[in-house]
């Protein structure tokens, strides 16, 4: 009998350079009011699908808020790489240190943007265990 094969192959570490350059981009279907990407997405009922967290962060000074805290979860390694992802891991998830808690996607591969939005203090220990 063959052994399996590896579902996720190795990869080598992230460089600081692929770290400094992740953004945060952020999506109109989290955010309740006009942000820097334009306004919002509106609710939408997603069957089948969780419902949709809302955003906070609507300034520009939040996004470079929210740049650093994506830089920070891929420094501590608080992402987890799927199928298909290229050299910057598609899931996120941060602690931002103020009692609130993160998950974030990869949203442009190329340009290392990505989307996030809070999430519960379980949610959390559910996706970083």
């Amino acid at each position: 009998m063959m052994n399996r094969p590896r579902q996720q192959p190795k990869r080598p570490p992230l460089t600081s350079a692929q770290i400094k350059s992740a953004s945060y981009e952020g999506s109109p279907e989290h955010k309740a009011k006009q942000w820097w990407g334009g306004l919002p997405a509106g609710k939408k009922p997603r069957p089948h699908r969780q419902k949709t967290t809302i955003c906070p962060l609507v300034t520009e000074e939040d996004r470079k808020k929210a740049a650093l805290l994506v830089q920070k979860a891929l420094k501590t390694r608080n992402f987890k790489y799927n199928p298909g992802d290229s050299a910057l891991p598609s899931h996120i998830w941060l602690e931002d240190g103020n009692g609130g808690y993160w998950q974030g996607r990869l949203v442009n591969a190329e340009q290392g943007a990505y989307k996030g939005w809070p999430i519960s203090e379980d949610e959390y220990d559910a996706i970083s265990n």
